[in-house]
C-alpha cells in the first residue's frame, strides 16, 4: 500500500512539474566548458558533464555543475583541479542561478541570442557576470547555449590563491592563470 501511495505522489508530482511548463536540464548532454591556461601559452580544455537543473514556467533558473565531473581527458589532472584547486570534497558544486525570459519559453519557435545577468556560486562566494547566449527552441526543446566565452576569475570568487600555487606545484611549479573562459552548453527539454 506504500508503495502505491508513494508512486501515485511522484506520478502526481511528475505530471504537476509536466502541467506547469517547467523544463529540466538533460544531463546526458549539457555540459559547462572551459580551458586553464599555463606557460602562458599553453591551453588545456576540460569539461564538467552532467549539469543538472530546471526552469520553472516563469523562466527562473537553478541549475548545479558537479566538480566531481571535470574531465580533462587527464584523470591525474582531473583529480588534482578537485582536490588542490576546487576542493570538492568540501563543496561539490558550483550553483547556477538566472532568469530566462517567459515569452522565450512560451513560443513554439526561437532562434535568439540573448544576454543574461547569471549569478554564480563558487566555494560560497556569488558574482553576477553576464552570458551572451544562443537560445534555439523547438517545440518542448530548448538548446542554450554561449555565444562568446565569459572570462572567470578565481580570486573574484573567493578561490584561495593558495589552491594555485598547489596545483601549479604539482607541474613543477609552473605558472598558471587563474582566469579562465568558459563556455555552456544546455539541452533543457519539458
Amino acid at each position: 500500500m506504500k508503495k502505491a501511495i508513494g508512486a501515485m505522489l511522484l506520478l502526481a508530482a511528475s505530471y504537476q512539474s509536466y502541467a506547469q511548463g517547467g523544463y529540466t536540464i538533460d544531463e546526458a548532454v549539457s555540459t559547462v566548458n572551459f580551458a586553464t591556461i599555463k606557460k602562458q601559452y599553453v591551453v588545456e580544455p576540460a569539461s564538467v558533464s552532467q549539469v543538472s537543473g530546471q526552469v520553472s514556467e516563469s523562466g527562473e533558473l537553478t541549475a548545479s555543475v558537479p566538480l566531481s565531473k571535470i574531465s580533462t581527458g587527464v584523470s591525474i589532472r582531473d583529480d588534482r583541479l578537485n582536490q588542490l584547486f576546487f576542493n570538492s570534497a568540501a563543496i561539490p558544486t558550483i550553483d547556477v542561478k538566472s532568469n530566462i525570459p517567459a515569452d522565450l519559453l512560451k513560443a513554439d519557435s526561437v532562434v535568439k541570442q540573448i544576454t543574461l545577468p547569471v549569478a554564480l556560486t563558487i566555494m560560497g562566494n556569488t558574482q553576477t557576470v553576464d552570458m551572451n547566449l544562443n537560445v534555439v527552441k523547438s517545440g518542448d526543446i530548448v538548446a542554450v547555449s554561449s555565444a562568446r566565452p565569459v572570462i572567470i576569475r578565481a580570486s573574484a570568487f573567493g578561490i584561495p590563491a593558495e589552491n594555485l600555487t598547489q596545483l601549479a606545484a604539482t607541474v613543477g611549479d609552473i605558472a598558471i592563470s587563474d582566469t579562465v573562459p568558459v563556455n555552456i552548453s544546455l539541452v533543457l527539454k519539458k
